[in-house]
């Protein structure tokens, strides 16, 4: 029972405790991304700085405020991934867009 009720309380300020720090799927995936050969995950030059969408969304606090990805932290939830390729919730493509759409000027 206090092993339940101290999961619960240190879930409470860590998100998704048991699956980071206890599971040994979680172990592992901590311990390949230490020793990984490539980094797998798509950024952009302007992912953190200015970009900081990917870091304020990942609940796993996988991602260094220069936009970097602590893969020993990741669970490939993917969710960046979906933001790096989405154009309405991306920064840098956003601007990209509407930098590419333009007025068109007619002569009088």
């Amino acid at each position: 029972m206090l092993y339940a009720i101290g999961l619960l309380v240190l879930g409470a300020f860590s998100y998704k405790f048991f699956c980071r720090y206890l599971c040994p799927l979680g172990a592992g995936l901590a311990v390949l991304g230490r020793v990984r050969l490539w980094s797998w995950l798509p950024r952009r030059e302007q992912c953190g700085k200015p970009c900081q969408t990917c870091r304020h969304r990942c609940d796993y606090g996988a991602i260094a405020p220069g936009g970097s990805i602590r893969y020993d932290e990741c669970f490939q939830c993917m969710d960046c991934v979906v933001i790096y390729q989405s154009d309405e919730k991306c920064a840098p493509l956003i601007l990209e867009k509407k930098r590419r759409a333009s007025i068109p000027i007619k002569a009088a």
